[in-house]
């Protein structure tokens, strides 16, 4: 991502003024852009954020010692690292765009031709998969993300549904049985050793995506982001590149949501079609909305438990599809910020009743003091 000269300093870039309303501009302190872009450059939550989910995620897959529960947990951890990308797709930048389960599928099949037809390493396919879905994006999103709103969301709409015709009604991507005898990402010495190898690359994986969403989110693209999402006008008017942004914030989503796709079927063994269908789009905008499409923390959480309860009893599973079209209704009638924004707002109307409250205990204090003394110097 490249950004003009301004905004290399952790400020949103306006265009220079002339004139007047220039002579009127009160200049800002010496040296406070430089704080800020010290403050930015150094700043520490990124890099917490990933050394947390590393060390906790790795703890958690060592203890249960390649069950079938850590798989689920890898399982979740793959769809993690895809709605880490939608957090800065829907929730941060609000791009309506639903081509998720495409790109996943792009990570899925691009690594089970890769290893099964032509020999690739896992690491070796999953590093071809990043290119792959890298320059089909591009491709993809400089047509797409010209459409605005409602016409991305219908355009990358269809995506799967053709994608998915295409998959299993071709015989060299396996068909409807799909591809089997994927790798894992790293092998041990028996199956459970291997289940916890390739599961601790899956939350290395997770990391280090959520640390560079956190990153942009935190600097000054993050700021044009969040003006384009507020007001396009306002974030042309600001100097912000709304084209330029649009189709970086699309490549960055679909390269996550490849190596999810690439994490996923590591961890099976195999690629289904069924990663392309419709169903997956929904279970991915799930883990998102439920949780809060602007909580990281939230969407990581909420993938892996939504993918346990999905596969934890025979009637979840049995009627996902309307269990999962249900729930996401409900959660956009309602709560559109989803639990994340629930709690933000319950602890902000707290907060107002516990400063009202202070006010009023110190307004009283106060009241009384001055009424004892007054009534003592009467005396």
């Amino acid at each position: 991502m490249t950004e003009p000269a301004a905004t290399d300093r952790g400020t949103i870039g306006a265009p220079a003024a002339t004139g007047p309303a220039a002579a009127d501009r009160v200049p800002a302190p010496a040296g406070t852009a430089v704080q800020a872009h010290r403050v930015r450059r150094h700043d520490p939550v990124p890099l917490s954020a990933a050394v947390v989910i590393i060390i906790l995620g790795g703890v958690v897959l060592t203890a249960l010692n390649g069950s079938y529960l850590g798989l689920t947990i890898t399982t979740g951890v793959a769809y993690a690292v895809v709605t880490v990308g939608m957090v800065l797709q829907l929730g941060y930048s609000r791009q309506l765009a639903f081509s998720q389960s495409v790109f996943m599928g792009v990570g899925a099949y691009g690594t089970g031709v890769l290893e099964t037809k032509y020999n690739f390493g896992a690491i070796e396919a999953l590093l071809a998969v990043i290119v792959l879905a890298a320059v089909v994006s591009l491709l993809i999103g400089a047509v797409v993300t010209r459409a605005p709103g409602l016409a991305l969301a219908l355009a990358t709409l269809l995506l799967p549904l053709f994608i998915y015709q295409l998959a299993t009604f071709s015989s060299y991507l396996g068909s409807f049985s799909g591809i089997n005898g994927v790798l894992p990402f790293v092998t041990g010495d028996d199956y459970e050793s291997t289940t916890v190898r390739s599961g601790l690359v899956g939350v290395l994986l997770l990391g280090l995506a959520a640390a560079f969403v956190l990153r942009i989110m935190r600097s000054g693209i993050g700021l044009q982001l969040m003006a384009m999402s507020e007001d396009e006008h306002l974030g042309e008017a600001l100097g912000v590149s709304l084209r330029q942004r649009r189709l970086e914030v699309f490549v960055v989503g679909s390269v996550l949501a490849a190596i999810g796709g690439a994490i996923l079927v590591s961890s099976q063994g195999l690629v289904s079609p069924n990663i392309l269908n419709e169903s997956t789009q929904i279970t991915l905008l799930l883990m998102v909305f439920v949780p809060g499409r602007k909580s990281i923390a939230g969407v990581i959480i909420g993938a892996i438990v939504i993918e346990y309860l999905s596969t934890s009893t025979s009637f979840i599973s049995t009627n996902l599809g309307i269990i999962e079209g249900i729930v996401l209704l409900i959660i956009l009638l309602v709560e559109p910020d989803g639990v994340a924004g629930a709690v933000d707002r319950l602890l902000g109307r707290r907060t107002d009743q516990w400063a009202t409250s202070l006010r009023a205990w110190g307004a009283e204090r106060l009241r009384t003091r001055g009424g004892g003394n007054g009534a003592g110097n009467a005396a």
